[in-house]
């Protein structure tokens, strides 16, 4: 299975909230490649993240849909005062939102996966 994690910000300072989204979409892209599902191809979580320039709404997962093998979602996460923190704590905060998604979406279409193995690669970057 194929992973995309693009996003949409709502403000500079979320800059630093996608340099950490693309380390860790290089990071998960091996898992998924790992996984064999009939029912899906690909997995795409659209971070829409907050900041100082507006929100998405509340936190938490949306508009769960496959669609011709494609699951898409959108993940929204709330301004966590994106300058204040340091790469390790958006990396926390971006593994905790993507590993409850990630569960959601695989559950969702029922998807066997390990779940222990996910666990073990997103506590090993945060």
């Amino acid at each position: 299975m194929k992973f995309e994690l693009p996003g949409q910000l709502r403000g500079p300072e979320c800059r630093k909230v996608i340099h950490e989204a693309v380390a860790l979409r290089r990071l998960l892209e091996p898992w998924f490649l790992g996984l064999d599902s009939a029912s899906a191809e690909k997995l795409s979580i659209v971070l829409r993240i907050d900041g100082s320039l507006g929100s998405f709404g509340p936190s938490g997962v949306e508009n769960v849909e496959c669609t011709h093998k494609h699951i898409c979602c959108d993940l929204v996460i709330a301004d966590h005062d994106w300058n204040s923190l340091n790469s390790a704590s958006i990396r926390h905060v971006l593994c905790t939102y993507l590993l409850t998604t990630i569960e959601v979406c695989l559950a969702r279409f029922e998807i066997e996966y390990d779940s222990n193995s996910l666990i073990a690669l997103l506590s090993s970057t945060s």
